[in-house]
Parts: structure tokens; C-alpha cells; sequence
């Protein structure tokens, strides 16, 4: 994973590190329709940059499965799976049902989010939590597979934050979490985090045909998104 790289002086400037940003970015973000094929050249005109540092960087997206290839036609962008991203939500549940039950979090503060009206703020702060658990774990492996998953699993979780009964739940779910992680009761804990991303699980066959069929209608082109992110950088 380039997150290792992510920290490194100068990184982020380098070609390779701002042609994965912005690339990855895309892909996570399904703002590539379905079994679009990635054209490095046309890739590298857009970010003003040599083909070399695209084809590093396919082949590192490859590697990580952000994206497939096709021997002797390229690489391509894949569709949402619902069996890959059910298993990285049931990682991160498994993550914080240890660190509860171990009490590794027993020096933790925890303050709720005072506003649920911006999507993409909620998705942060959840996001936030599961990543503050499990750096309580003091594992940096565990550290580094939750921000991963947290990644990977980032536009399913802003869909179904768009749904209001689910953002509802979550909203009142998260709040008796925290109250209960405050009273040290890791028993309800543990209880209400299996509930949390049962009920998520549960709703990523629906968010997977919904994510699948946004990214198809894309209408802007990718490449022009691309050029954007390219300019901002």
C-alpha cells in the first residue's frame, strides 16, 4: 500500500504520488463508470506528466485490486463487489469488538458529532472513530487495514448515509455507543457494534446495485474530472 509513502517528505509532490492521488481518488470515489478502460497516455496528457509514472502507478492500483487487468489490453476499472466490501465492514467490526472486549481504549474521550447534516462530515467522523480504535490496539498492521478498509468502503457508507431512516439509526446508534464506551460497558458495547454493521451488511447488496449504477451514468467524463484534480494539485 502507498499509504507508507503517504508521509514521506516530498511525496506527495512527486509525479507518482500525485498521479496515484488523483487516480485513486477517482476510482474510490466511482467517478469512472464500470470496466473503463485506463488509458495511460491519455492519463498522462491530462496530469501533464510521462507515461512511466502512470503505468507505476496501474500497476501499484492493480496490485492493491482498486482496479483489474486484461492480459495485452490494459487495465481497467471494476465494479463494486458486494462479497470484498461486506468483508472489509466485517473487518473493522471485528477490530473494534476486540479493542472493546481487551478495554484498549480505556484512556479514550469520546465526543459526539454535533451536527448530521453534512454527508460527508458523518462519514468523516465514523470513520475517525473506527480509525482512533484501532490505533488503541497499539498494532500498526491493524492501524493501517482499518484506514484501508475505511477507504475502500467510503462511497457505500456516504450512500447509505443518504438513505434518512438509516442515517436516523446511525445517528442514535453512534450516541449510545459513546454513552456506553463512557460508562465502560463493553458488553452493550460489543452488542451495539454487531448491530451497527449487521445492519450495514445487510444494505451493501442494495448499495453495490446503486454505486454500480451511479458510476455508469457518470456523465461528466472521467478524464475531465481527472484534468480538475490535476489543477488542484
Amino acid at each position: 500500500m502507498y499509504r507508507h509513502h503517504e508521509h514521506k517528505l516530498g511525496w506527495d509532490e512527486s509525479k507518482v504520488g500525485k498521479v496515484y492521488k488523483a487516480l485513486k481518488k477517482l476510482i474510490v470515489n466511482c467517478e469512472v463508470p464500470p470496466c473503463t478502460r485506463l488509458d495511460a497516455v491519455a492519463i498522462s496528457n491530462v496530469m501533464n506528466t510521462s507515461v512511466v509514472p502512470v503505468r507505476e502507478v496501474l500497476i501499484q492500483l492493480e496490485i492493491e485490486e482498486y482496479i483489474t487487468s486484461s492480459f495485452g489490453n490494459g487495465y481497467y476499472t471494476k465494479k463494486l463487489d458486494t462479497q470484498a466490501l461486506s468483508d472489509q465492514l466485517d473487518f473493522t467490526k471485528m477490530v473494534l469488538k476486540h479493542v472493546f472486549r481487551e478495554n484498549l481504549y480505556e484512556h479514550s474521550t469520546f465526543v459526539m458529532l454535533s451536527s448530521w447534516t453534512d454527508y460527508y462530515l458523518i462519514r468523516e467522523f465514523l470513520q475517525l472513530f473506527y480509525e482512533r480504535m484501532a490505533k488503541a490496539s497499539n498494532n500498526r498492521i491493524i492501524r493501517d487495514l482499518v484506514h484501508e478498509s475505511n477507504v475502500r468502503t467510503r462511497y457505500i457508507r456516504w450512500l447509505d448515509l443518504h438513505q434518512p431512516e438509516r442515517l436516523s439509526c446511525i445517528r442514535d446508534d453512534m450516541s449510545e455507543l459513546l454513552e456506553l464506551l463512557d460508562k465502560r460497558d463493553k458488553d452493550a458495547a460489543i452488542t451495539n457494534v454487531d448491530r451497527q454493521f449487521s445492519a450495514m451488511i445487510s444494505s451493501v447488496p442494495e448499495l453495490v446495485l446503486e454505486g454500480n449504477r451511479r458510476a455508469g451514468n457518470t456523465k461528466e467524463s472521467w478524464l475531465e474530472t481527472l484534468s480538475k484534480l490535476s489543477a488542484e494539485s
